[in-house]
């Protein structure tokens, strides 16, 4: 289980080295799309005929990707996660050799030890579903996907809940009996 602990952390930390710079790609890709856009949209081969809002929505987006983590941020607290959202740190929980990774009186406390160890692991996963909800609702306002809104609001809404995966764990687990 330590070997596959440590792995996984390894391949959170990645993860969370990786996402600001792809946050950073997205800003600066639906800024220069946002301009297109304007710019296109004096020109007499306008694509945005019937849809002259979505440079406006790409520049915001643009401002959504460049600001990520304090949207990620906001959202959990929406949530009530009480979690503080980074980008620019990553806090690695490594594999504790000299406690049991079943520990407890029960599978309740196993499977919250189990989450615990991989909590970091959720989290990136958790950002990087939220990243992916939002470049997949860009697609879905240009049409270049058939993804509902509805689904991708659900699919961020999930990225948010991973961000803290200890108190979800405990609430999920309140309805196991003991």
């Amino acid at each position: 289980m330590e070997g596959l602990v440590n792995f996984l952390n390894d391949i959170a930390i990645a993860g969370s080295w990786l996402l600001p710079t792809a946050c950073y790609i997205a800003a600066c890709m639906s800024f220069l799309y946002a301009v297109w856009g304007m710019w296109q949209q004096r020109q007499p081969q306008n694509p945005f005929v019937g849809k002259p809002w979505i440079p406006y929505v790409a520049l915001v987006l643009s401002g959504a990707f460049a600001a990520f983590d304090r949207i990620l941020t906001k959202a959990a607290k929406s949530a009530k996660l009480d979690m503080q959202v980074s980008l620019n740190s990553s806090s690695p929980t490594g594999y504790t050799g000299n406690t049991s990774p079943i520990s407890g009186a029960g599978p309740h406390d196993a499977i919250l030890q189990i989450v615990r160890d991989f909590s970091l692991f959720f989290q990136t996963f958790g950002a990087w579903v939220a990243f992916f909800a939002l470049v997949s609702w860009q697609g879905a306002m240009t049409g270049k996907n058939n993804r509902t809104k509805l689904g991708l609001l659900c699919q961020f809404a999930l990225g948010v809940v991973l961000l803290n995966p200890v108190k979800e764990a405990n609430w999920l687990l309140s309805y196991w009996p003991h």
